[in-house]
């Protein structure tokens, strides 16, 4: 029993096993090595064949699906890889595994077979990728769909999924804003089709639709862009598919404007009941730190600011000068943001099962704690279920998944990021011999945050049931149901002893709730049929959805004591700072043909009719449909022998999606509570006009791939060019100020272009028994462009967007430097000693979209030891590290060790403008530069975004079936010319952490 079943933990890394096999592909893979001891049968009659299989290394596979050729027989292997099963001595049994080479074995009388089964990780035939309402395998596959599994986001301590999916898809666009816990995302699927609306995808967990939008509600700032996905445990998922083009978002309609994410959670596998452990500690920290100039070097432009504007320093305009120790010198990027994070992962799961019903039950506890100081961390539990069943006559099949998490955020509501580049290096301390804090004329004391509890609560609650009844071959009745349930509670306070004494403002405390709650149900019709060369698959179904949301902001003032400022009914007053309900409901109709001919050709017909509570009666409704076609090159006879092509396949598809990412109630009269009572009584004013005649954004999509095989497929390559256009845009239109509005809600003949091409190359460079070397290479070009906005001159977005240019251009004034006479920045065209017009003045244009991006990942497994490596790439035009810094260099605030090279007297040529501390030419010259094209830069960086080590430890003297021991290692280093803090987060925030962990995986 020491040997038996090492599998269940090998089997995740080659994804889920097969249930059913596709006999008709089974012929164009390479065959399997497999080991028969012949025993004589004398005449033809059914009997029992037995036998084990097992991997190259000698371990058994569970899971694997054995069927009788031609017949609904079928069994699969269990937990030690014994299988046995009745058939005909003339009959045919095919061995299928995902991951490994699927074969046909006649029987010939034999009552065993023994089988090693080989990997063939690039078996397209074998690969089944979720479309959404369907599966469809790798090589019939029309649309452009990309997948991660289980194996791929295992290899990285992350706890967000999105995280998980930087650099390893190409079209695929991820942005970490902050490297706080929790902190948000941009994710961009081909761009940006929306100019002034929703443009993030949609993310379906489970057949459920998931509200990926912040449910914050307080504003503060650290926590604005929080990431509800960040309740899901990345270690549940079983794969994530990525929808792009409109063959595989069309079937969606209006929510696959943007994209689809689809994440599937882990389920039971066949096998005796197993019970796995996980636990992993690591540690974080900020990977990178900006060179600031150090006291001497401070005081030095503090003393030639001003010299330079010609005032005399005094103790209240200069403490740093002559009130403040000269000596002293802090690194305050050590002191606030150069801590250490502490992270620990537990989790343990269940699971096991017949070959009729399996089961899984999981729970784990995530914390990360933070690198600013205090006792502040974010903390996750969360428990998922799975159970799936069949009957004995395959007919019924029922899957019912729950996930539930709950975070707990405990986070200063505010990142203190600036203030460590900014807060003078010769500050005194920041808090007295007491503990409290010191409170300072000309800056603030950054500790006051940390002074300031914040603290947030969030619930998820996921539910899916699915069932399905064949009621003949081919047809097949199903339903899903689904419900999701969030609540967000948040409470931040501000205590007496975080105010400034000089300050008139009262302690408070603000109190937020926000609840989200949706339920969907869809019931489909599906029919496979095939006659001869042709085949059919067809889907009919059916959606139903509803939102609802709520949301509310309290605060009080007024408190006796601190200690009691979380109870809201101590509060001498009570204040209603919003209040809101909504609901959104959306059904929709749904269909597919799929047509296969000769296993080669294939057209695939989608489409879908829409209806949104989000439009008026008269444009509640729109179709949206795609087309697909693929012709797999490869199977035509001229490519039979294959011994360089060995796969080929060209395929096109085009189609429109739609958007309605608009809020709730957009078409109606609106009306809001007035803050202020007239004689007693609270009023209303309005706040919207009526307007039904617009209507959705419509998406046209259009892509053409070639996706090609070369020496047994150890070298796949994909080469994709895409090109979006959205159009019908909805924009508020600007109306007189005479009307009480500013805008009105409505459709403009505007449209944006998204082009681009995508690259996808994977070898296998070595495969042998005990060495294993794999690559992948993916990039994407993206380009977009601003094609039509009638008017344009005339809107409210005269000053941000030009026609014929990309929708992510930057108006600038174009700098000249600085000048050598006055020493200060110069502007083409723009008279320093006149007024200026913003942006009248305006002489360039800035594109700040990404030029290129995407990753390489490496894979190797020597014996027992495997070593993962994912570098991420990325270039781009975007604020370089002056944006870090508010004040110009001269002011009571540190600056870049860069400022150095700066203009001292006529005739100098220099970098930076002369050092200046008050309000004159030079400082409106500074202010200007957050305007101008020199405070953008190309941003190139190449990180090593990922690495996993681990080993496979023998566990023949151990009461485990398997064992693991790995180290992992994420944002580890990044080479880049940027000197901010980091060239990917967010300007003035907490970069995304270096992490290094080490953990165990086993189970029994």
């Amino acid at each position: 029993m020491k040997n038996i079943d090492k599998t269940i933990y090998r089997n995740s890394l080659f994804l889920v096993f097969y249930l059913l096999t596709v006999p008709s592909h089974a012929t164009t893979l390479s065959p399997l090595i497999f080991h028969a001891n012949s025993l004589p049968s004398v005449a033809v009659q059914q009997s029992e064949v037995h036998g084990t299989i097992t991997d190259t290394q000698g371990l058994p596979l569970a899971g694997v699906a054995i069927s009788v050729k031609g017949t609904q027989k079928g069994t699969v292997s269990d937990f030690n890889g014994f299988y046995t099963i009745k058939v005909d001595a003339n009959e045919t049994l095919v061995f299928s595994f995902i991951g490994f080479k699927t074969h046909e074995i006649a029987v010939q009388g034999r009552n065993e077979l023994n089988l090693v089964l080989e990997t063939d990780i690039t078996a397209l035939s074998t690969v089944e990728i979720n479309a959404g309402y369907y599966t469809v395998n790798d090589r019939e596959r029309t649309g452009n769909i990309s997948r991660i599994t289980a194996k791929e986001i295992e290899t990285q301590p992350v706890a967000n999924p999105l995280s998980a999916l930087q650099g390893r898809m190409p079209g695929v666009y991820i942005q970490q804003r902050s490297g706080v816990p929790g902190g948000g995302f941009i994710v961009r699927i081909r761009g940006q089709n929306s100019i002034t609306k929703g443009n993030d995808p949609l993310y379906i967990v489970d057949g459920v639709p998931f509200i990926s939008s912040t449910l914050a509600s307080l504003g503060t700032e650290i926590v604005s862009n929080a990431n509800p996905l960040s309740s899901i445990n990345p270690s549940d998922i079983e794969s994530v598919e990525v929808l792009k083009d409109a063959d595989a978002t069309a079937i969606y309609g209006s929510r696959g404007a943007n994209g689809v994410v689809l994440i599937t959670t882990k389920r039971g596998k066949v096998g005796k009941t197993e019970v796995s452990f996980d636990f992993q500690s690591g540690v974080g920290s900020v990977a990178n730190r900006m060179d600031l100039l150090n006291t001497s070097q401070y005081l030095e432009m503090r003393q030639e600011a001003f010299i330079n504007d010609g005032v005399t320093p005094t103790a209240t305009n200069a403490p740093d000068l002559l009130v403040w120790n000269q000596q002293r010198y802090t690194d305050w990027q050590d002191t606030l943001i150069g801590g250490t994070s502490y992270i620990s992962d537990a989790q343990v799961k269940v699971s096991g099962g017949s070959e009729h019903t399996q089961f899984l039950a999981g729970a784990s506890a995530y914390k990360e704690t933070t690198v600013i100081p205090g006792d502040f961390d974010y903390k996750r539990f969360s428990f998922n279920s799975a159970m799936n069943h069949r009957s004995e006559n395959d007919r019924f099949t029922a899957a019912v998944n729950i996930m539930y998490a709950m975070e707990d955020s405990g986070l200063p509501n505010v990142d203190l990021t600036y203030s460590a580049l900014t807060l003078p290096p010769n500050t005194p301390e920041l808090l007295d011999d007491n503990g409290d804090l010191v409170f300072f004329r000309d800056i603030t004391n950054p500790l006051i945050y940390t002074k300031r509890q914040y603290e947030a609560q969030n619930t998820n609650f996921i539910a899916n049931a699915q069932f399905a009844y064949q009621i003949f071959d081919g047809l097949k009745l199903g339903t899903s149901i689904g419900y999701n349930n969030m609540h967000r509670d948040e409470i931040a306070i501000r205590p007496s002893s975080s105010r400034n004494p000089a300050s008139t403002s009262p302690q408070s405390s603000d109190f937020a709730d926000t609840k989200v709650s949706s339920w969907i149900m869809e019931p489909q019709l599906e029919y496979q049929k095939t006659w001869g060369d042709l085949s059919l698959k067809t889907l009919v179904g059916a959606t139903i959805q509803q939102n609802n949301q709520s949301s509310k902001t309290l605060s009080g003032s007024g408190y006796s004591n601190d200690a009691l400022m979380e109870d809201l009914a101590a509060a001498a007053s009570v204040t209603v700072l919003r209040s809101s309900q909504s609901e959104y409901k959306y059904q929709a109709v749904y269909g597919r043909l799929n047509l296969g001919f000769k296993e080669r050709y294939y057209v695939n017909l989608t489409g879908r009719r829409d209806g949104s509570s989000r439009f008026g009666p008269e444009n509640r409704f729109a179709n949206f449909g795609a087309v697909g076609l693929a012709w797999i090159v490869s199977e035509e006879p001229i490519f039979e022998a294959k011994r360089v092509f060995s796969y080929g396949k060209v395929r096109a598809s085009y189609g429109t999606t739609g958007n309605d990412q608009i809020g709730d109630y957009g078409y109606l009269d609106t009306y809001s509570p007035t803050s202020y009572a007239y004689q007693g009584v609270s009023g209303l004013y309005p706040t919207r006009l009526y307007n039904s005649d617009f209507g959705w954004e419509r998406n046209k999509k259009f892509e053409t791939a070639m996706d090609l095989g070369f020496f047994r497929d150890r070298l796949m390559l994909s080469l994709v060019y895409y090109n979006n256009r959205s159009d019908n845009q909805l924009i508020g239109l600007p109306l007189p100020l005479s009307t009480g509005f500013s805008n009105i809600q409505s459709n403009l003949n505007a449209t944006v272009e998204n082009s681009g091409w995508e690259f996808n190359l994977e070898t296998i460079n070595i495969n042998t028994e005990h060495f294993t070397w794999k690559s992948s290479l993916n990039l994407s070009i993206p380009k977009t462009k601003l094609v039509r906005y009638p008017d344009l001159e005339t809107s409210v977005h005269a000053n941000r967007y030009r026609v014929g240019q990309s929708l992510f251009v930057v108006p600038a004034f174009h700098s000249t430097g600085v000048n050598p006479d006055t020493g200060i920045y110069g502007f083409e065209d723009v008279d320093m000693d006149g007024a200026i017009s913003i942006p009248n003045d305006y002489q360039f244009l800035q594109d700040i979209r990404p030029e290129f991006y995407g990753g390489f990942l490496n894979s190797i497994r020597y014996k027992r030891l495997t070593l993962d490596c994912l570098l991420q790439f990325n270039k781009e035009l975007g604020l370089n590290y002056l944006n870090m810094f508010f004040y110009a260099p001269g002011n009571i605030s540190n600056q870049s060790a860069e400022v150095l090279d700066r203009w001292q007297e006529p005739g100098d040529v220099a970098a930076f403008q002369k050092f200046t501390q008050g309000f004159n030419q030079a400082r409106t010259a500074y202010t200007n530069t957050n305007f101008a094209d020199n405070f953008y830069q190309d941003i190139f960086y190449i990180r090593i975004k990922n690495v996993n080590l681990s080993y496979s430890i023998p566990t023949e003297r151990l009461p485990f079936t398997s064992a693991r021991l790995y180290i992992q290692g994420q944002n580890l280093f990044t080479i880049t010319d940027y000197k901010g803090l980091d060239p990917e987060g967010g300007v003035r925030s907490l970069p995304p952490l270096r992490v290094i962990s080490l953990g165990l995986q086993c189970s029994f």
